[in-house]
């Protein structure tokens, strides 16, 4: 059944992404599910090839769809692009076709929606567990729902339930740093799962939910550690939600406030660490000096990886890739992990973090990743 959101698609212009593709393979290098796959329907090119038969009026058979399904959305290619296609767009709006026509999104991704529609997080974890991660020293300075304040920690799923040292650091600097904040009680899911599958009035009943409650408790501003909820809310909630007018701060953004301000002192440094410049908060909103400005201001020595800043690999997780194929997952990863040369791995992504981690494990590689709240944190007087 057609979704009630489907006129939002500019589905002409869809298609004029698939007609103006020459073929040319520049792409397909690029493309981090090409190499381990060795499957032409797995690059970029193939996928152009798929949505325009799609476009077409044509039935795409399944592995068709599967391979819509596995990309990640990092944008590699879209850098490489001669004719400036706007590819990985193209893929991720292809899904809500796929879902208007009844074959997407695949099972895995309806199971997590499904998952997320009962438990308010993606981790189908209990919601009465999502506060957890607060420091027991902080539990009764902590502000939340109707306090006074107008801006919001948004900690997001992964933090609240699996990389809870993101969450605590991330409270922990503005409570330092003086900033007047508080969270909620009842943090729901940013959506970006359902959107991302193609399911927009799923992913819209959140957006929606999360607005009402935003307007309730008088939010203005949102400060989020993980690069999927603000990609989210920055760009997603407002294409399905005009009026949307809340201002989204990455948590590297208010660090770096709070350091030109001389508001946090930190250890002596001398340490190095590798930098991974995370999809979401690189290709797909452009910044990539925050975080080695960060780095710089606690003396630390930054280690670039060979392919970094718009040229960075994916970890290989983002837009439920992980939750479709785990081992493919890792081997993407795994090849970020094999040109890290300092052991400490930071990104701004907890997505990344946590495949870079279980990659890592699994493969026996000597290398750690955190968030870089996470290292601030560790670094502070």
């Amino acid at each position: 059944m057609e979704s009630r959101l489907f006129s939002i698609l500019d589905t002409d212009a869809l298609k004029v992404s698939t007609e103006t593709c020459i073929l040319c393979e520049t792409c397909v290098e690029t493309c981090c599910t090409a190499g381990p796959t060795g499957d032409e329907k797995m690059t970029p090119m193939g996928r152009l090839q798929i949505i325009g038969a799609l476009l077409s009026g044509e039935t795409p058979d399944t592995e068709s769809v599967r391979a819509l399904y596995y990309c990640t959305e990092c944008g590699r290619c879209d850098t490489v692009c001669p004719m400036d296609i706007p590819v990985s767009g193209t893929i991720a709006d292809a899904k809500v076709v796929l879902v208007s026509r009844g074959l997407g999104p695949l099972e895995k991704h309806e199971s997590m929606i499904r998952g997320i529609l009962k438990n308010r997080n993606a981790v189908n974890k209990p919601a009465e567990e999502r506060l957890a991660w607060i420091p027991e020293a902080y539990r009764d300075q902590v502000a939340f729902d109707d306090a006074p304040s107008d801006t919001v920690l948004y900690v997001g799923c992964l933090s609240s339930f699996v990389d809870k040292q993101t969450a605590a650091a991330s409270l922990e600097i503005l409570m330092q740093g003086g900033v007047d904040f508080k969270l909620l009680s009842d943090e729901y899911c940013c959506g970006i799962y359902p959107y991302n599958a193609g399911k927009w009035d799923e992913a819209l009943a959140i957006f929606t939910e999360m607005q009402e409650m935003f307007k309730a408790f008088g939010i203005r501003r949102m400060i989020v550690p993980c690069a999927g909820c603000h990609r989210c809310f920055s760009a997603y909630y407002p294409r399905l939600l005009p009026d949307f007018d809340v201002e989204i701060l990455h948590i590297t953004e208010v660090i770096g406030d709070l350091v030109r301000e001389d508001k946090l002192a930190f250890k002596p440094g001398g340490d190095t660490v590798t930098v991974h410049d995370a999809c979401k908060t690189g290709r797909k909103w452009g910044q990539y000096e925050r975080a080695r400005e960060i780095l710089s201001a606690m003396d630390l020595t930054v280690a670039e990886l060979a392919e970094n800043r718009e040229s960075a690999l994916c970890c290989g997780s983002g837009s439920g890739v992980r939750s479709l194929d785990a081992k493919l997952s890792m081997q993407i990863a795994g090849k970020v992990l094999d040109n890290v040369t300092a052991p400490d791995l930071v990104s701004t992504c907890p997505f990344c973090i946590f495949n870079f981690n279980y990659t890592a494990k699994k493969t026996e590689k000597p290398v750690k990743a955190r968030h870089i709240a996470s290292l601030v944190r560790a670094r502070l007087v």
